[in-house]
């Protein structure tokens, strides 16, 4: 649907937008800002969507949506792509995509456009951007990747992009971005050892927090799908809803927390995906993570 303001001597049209996105840093939301002001210096009216567990109600009021996301373990987050599947046939619907990562991007976007064409949705865009990668794995190593991203270059960036995006709906130009290439074979086997499955009837079990634990609950408090809650013991308790973002290890001021990503199992590939991230030249900062706390050294 699109609004018209008239007045004696014009006529313009308003073409309405949503961005709906999962920030969990406040990067993501950040560049989705950007991309609104480029598209609102372009003539659109904008509206905002946290991706939060909660589907959309109806998407027959604007003219494009936009999915905006990080990037978890090479692929999108589990509630991101619920939301994304949860969304009615487009219907010939504009869409973009904007994602953030620290160190590769994987198949996330690919991932999620090839979700929105198959609803008939127009793809008219698709932006990817780095963000500071606060992943726990790294940074108990040592190494936040991407630590000053978004640069200022990439928020113009994102601001070009949304200028992009009204031309190319306002166009007959079906060109867009090319999909990412394909990722490593390492990198496809932890997508698929991180699998929701696994997640649900493993990993999320692996979750515990030692006699450190004192009951503050910031770890409840900071989980982004509110998979916690205290049990009688005054310790956390994990449920079935858990992305494997590690954010309550990430923020536990006591490092009473531990998890899958401490399994010996796993240091092989935090290893080659630290070397391989080095080798690409990704800007990092070697830094020391205690106390819930991240401090450059």
């Amino acid at each position: 649907m699109s609004l018209i303001l008239m007045d004696k001597t014009n006529f313009m049209e308003i073409k309405k937008v949503l961005i709906a996105s999962f920030s969990q840093t406040g990067s993501t939301l950040k560049v989705g800002e950007e991309i609104a002001q480029g598209l609102q210096s372009s003539g659109c009216e904008v509206g905002f969507h946290l991706i939060n567990g909660k589907p959309l109600l109806n998407t027959d009021d604007f003219d494009i949506i936009g999915i905006g996301t990080p990037v978890y373990a090479f692929r999108p987050p589990y509630h991101v792509m619920d939301f994304v599947n949860g969304l009615p046939d487009l219907k010939g619907k504009s869409f973009f995509v904007f994602v953030l990562h620290g160190t590769h991007p994987g198949n996330t976007g690919n991932v999620i456009r090839k979700c929105l064409r198959k609803k008939h949705g127009r793809d008219v865009g698709y932006l990817r951007s780095h963000g500071p990668d606060y992943f726990v794995g790294y940074l108990k190593r040592g190494y936040l990747f991407s630590p000053d991203a978004p640069t200022k270059f990439e928020y113009e960036s994102a601001y070009r992009f949304g200028r992009l995006v009204v031309r190319r709906f306002e166009s007959d130009i079906h060109e867009t971005e090319r999909y990412d290439f394909f990722t490593s074979l390492v990198y496809a086997i932890e997508r698929f050892n991180l699998s929701r499955i696994g997640t649900k009837l493993l990993y999320t079990k692996m979750f515990k927090a030692d006699d450190k634990c004192d009951g503050c609950e910031i770890c409840i408090k900071k989980c982004p799908t509110h998979n916690m809650v205290m049990g009688i013991d005054k310790r956390p308790v994990w449920n079935n809803n858990c992305l494997l973002c590690a954010t309550c290890e990430l923020k536990c001021p006591r490092d009473a927390i531990t998890s899958v990503y401490d399994w010996g199992l796993f240091a092989p590939f935090l290893n080659y995906n630290i070397r391989k991230a080095i080798e690409k030249k990704i800007p990092y900062v070697k830094v020391r993570h205690s106390g819930g706390k991240t401090v450059k050294e």
